[in-house]
């Protein structure tokens, strides 16, 4: 919701918290409860009250109940497949001296389902391909985009907002009836980089061309400007359903859904560039590794994406290089080959008004490598309609609940209640509705390392008006969830 004053536009977002279920409960926290009384009321119809008792304690206790911070209903199930793995570390087997995988690609379970398809593309160069995510798990197929916007940081507030417009312009027709993308992944990609390029081209100019005097005065501005140089990389990744997609006469479903998708691909990047974005060609199978890869180990450098085609990829005993060699997951991080990663999700949005660049704080921070990624759903408007129309319904009767059994109403939620009046409103004036979840991954080369670099984005974020939440018990989806291959979202939730 924009809310527009003398000079610059002011941003609210809505209150992110579910639908309650039971007074004010979501139905993740509200089921414990309900199984716990169903659980009494069954003893007490077979006469062992005393075998009924335990279950509404139990149910209270996972429904309030918080572990390392965490509800308890949230980290129940994901804590107990972590108890019950038997290998806690993953390891890549060798491909050559044993067994033939039947998948291409050996990946740990976390990636598993995952493979890249190359596939040409009518509208890019000839002989170009692009790579495309499959993800049998989902039944999707994804395909990465690099985007540039230069500028915003430096731009007047009012060139922001139009900047802002232009985004939402750019994205609107995606939230259309009978749409083929599912959702649009946006990731930005930020690590300190130091100015070692600098040095090098100073290092490379010929000493007389260059004088003393000039080369100490540059050698102190790199001195200064080194531990705040930092590096982005923006990658919007458009993930198409192939239950949205009609086969086609004579083609497959999967051929028809990546036909859809590299069609609505060429169409947003039109867009991009029609709103003054740069978005370059689709990344092939050779750039999308290395991303992948980058993102993986950041520790290695840059050497990484100077990687030759190993022995095996030349032997096509393995299709691509992007998959990790070793892999572990515990409460707190994911361990994967050098490098350790902690995922949070945004679990509150800021309540009050923002400007344009209220993301600032976290996405130029200086000292922590990680990804900021924000999964855009598009909802029809007849859909988001029916939605607001049913949340609306269901906070009224949650209201009347409460008065009747003598609860108050907070200003929350009556202001819940507000922002879904004020969705309302815009649906009906022809407004597009996005769903979106957020997630910031913190990687580091130690433990200790990634304790530090945690709490400074805690408190960047905290500077921008959001509230992180570690995922616990699933860190080793939240990386998955910071790498570009359209994997955030499973069975209409989320990781």
């Amino acid at each position: 919701m924009k809310h527009p004053d003398q000079t610059s536009a002011r941003y609210r977002f809505g209150d992110a918290a579910p639908v309650g279920l039971l007074l004010g409960m979501p139905a993740r926290q509200a089921a414990p409860l309900v199984i716990g009384v169903l659980w009494l009321t069954l003893a007490l119809m077979a006469q062992v009250p005393l075998v009924g008792i335990p279950g509404p304690l139990v149910g209270a206790i996972i429904a309030f109940g918080r572990v390392r911070g965490v509800p308890a209903y949230e980290a129940a199930l994901p804590a107990a497949r972590i108890v019950m793995r038997r290998r806690r570390v993953w390891t890549r087997p060798p491909v050559f001296g044993g067994r033939v995988s039947p998948s291409p690609v050996e990946l740990p379970p976390a990636l598993s389902g995952l493979e890249f398809v190359e596939h040409g593309a009518d509208w890019l160069p000839a002989r170009q391909t692009v790579a495309v995510v499959r993800d049998r798990s989902l039944d999707t197929v994804s395909v990465v985009v690099p985007v540039l916007a230069q500028g915003f940081s430096v731009a007047s507030l009012v060139e922001q907002d139009g900047m802002v417009e232009a985004w939402g312009a750019t994205l609107g027709p995606l939230a259309r009836a009978k749409c083929p993308v599912s959702r649009v992944t946006w990731q930005d990609w930020c690590r300190p980089t130091g100015v070692s390029g600098h040095r090098a081209f100073l290092d490379s100019l010929e000493s007389g061309r260059v004088t003393s005097r000039a080369r100490d005065d540059y050698e102190l501005l790199l001195e200064s400007q080194d531990p705040f140089t930092i590096s982005h990389e923006v990658l919007l990744t458009l993930t198409v359903e192939l239950r949205r997609v009609r086969a086609r006469r004579g083609r497959s479903q999967i051929t028809s859904a990546i036909t859809a998708l590299l069609e609505e691909t060429r169409t947003l990047c039109s867009r991009l560039e029609s709103a003054g974005m740069r978005a370059g060609d689709p990344l092939d199978v050779s750039a999308l590794s290395d991303a992948i890869r980058q993102r993986t180990n950041p520790g290695a450098g840059a050497g990484v994406s100077r990687r030759r085609r190993s022995l095996a990829a030349t032997a096509r005993r393995v299709a691509g290089e992007w998959g990790p060699m070793a892999m572990t997951s515990t409460w707190t991080h994911a361990r994967v080959d050098g490098s350790f990663h902690r995922s949070f999700a945004v679990i509150r949005w800021p309540m009050l008004p923002v400007a344009a660049d209220w993301l600032g704080p976290l996405l130029t921070g200086d000292t922590a490598t990680r990804t900021v990624t924000l999964v855009l759903e598009p909802v029809s408007i007849a859909k988001a309609s029916l939605d607001a129309n049913r949340h609306l319904t269901s906070i009224e009767a949650d209201h009347e609940q409460k008065e009747r059994h003598g609860f108050r109403l907070t200003a929350r939620e009556r202001r819940r209640q507000n922002d879904v009046e004020s969705r309302e409103r815009e649906l009906a004036e022809g407004h597009p509705e996005f769903r979106f979840v957020g997630i910031v991954t913190v990687s580091a080369a130690s433990e200790e390392a990634l304790d530090d670099a945690s709490a400074d984005v805690e408190q960047a974020a905290a500077q921008a008006l959001l509230e992180l939440r570690p995922l616990a018990t699933r860190q080793e989806q939240g990386w998955v969830a910071s790498l570009p291959l359209g994997r955030s979202v499973r069975n209409g939730g989320w990781l």
